[in-house]
């Protein structure tokens, strides 16, 4: 049997957890609406929010308060492929140009908790475990943390950040942070 230090996984997953105050169709919508996605997260947005829908986010270019630009996923292109309203959001990206090692995969559960909140839950599973992949693992890490930290605060205060990066330890929303 090969030891612990020999055996090292292939593949390693984003995923990233909040407890958010608002109820789980209010999630759903946010994650699925065309419209609701361009006020909180997106310059344009085309959705038709069904299994096998089509689905089409542009990303705008962004920097930090101190010049740093962030990480953006530009236009991206795919279809949902799992939708459960108010539980479940699951979107099947097409490859960017000359982008390798991204799996296609992205998965968001919503779990109804206490007092009108949801427990939100985003996977994407399969990126290369390779040193050589930790700057690509690391931009999608940093864009969905962002992602749900404005999702968060579009909900919970009804505010729209979509050109702001976000200092998400000073927000510190999450309850699971990814790990390399």
């Amino acid at each position: 049997m090969p030891s612990a230090e020999k055996t090292r996984l292939s593949t390693r997953d984003i995923r990233l957890a909040a407890t958010i105050r608002a109820k789980p169709e209010l999630v759903y919508r946010s994650l699925t609406s065309a419209r609701e996605l361009t006020r909180w997260w997106v310059l344009g947005a085309e959705t038709d929010a069904r299994n096998a829908g089509r689905l089409r986010m542009i990303w705008p270019a962004r920097r930090a308060k101190d010049g740093v630009r962030c990480p953006g996923l530009g236009e991206r292109e795919g279809v949902f492929v799992d939708l459960e309203p108010a539980r479940k959001v699951a979107w099947l990206w097409k490859p960017a140009r000359g982008e390798k090692g991204v799996p296609a995969l992205t998965s968001i559960f919503i779990l109804p908790a206490r007092g009108g909140k949801s427990e939100v839950t985003l996977l994407q599973s399969g990126f290369p475990s390779a040193a050589s992949a930790d700057a690509l693992y690391d931009r999608y890490a940093r864009a969905w943390e962002d992602g749900l930290a404005k999702l968060k605060l579009y909900l919970e205060k009804g505010r729209t950040c979509k050109l702001e990066c976000l200092d998400l330890e000073a927000v510190r929303i999450f309850t699971t942070r990814p790990k390399r």
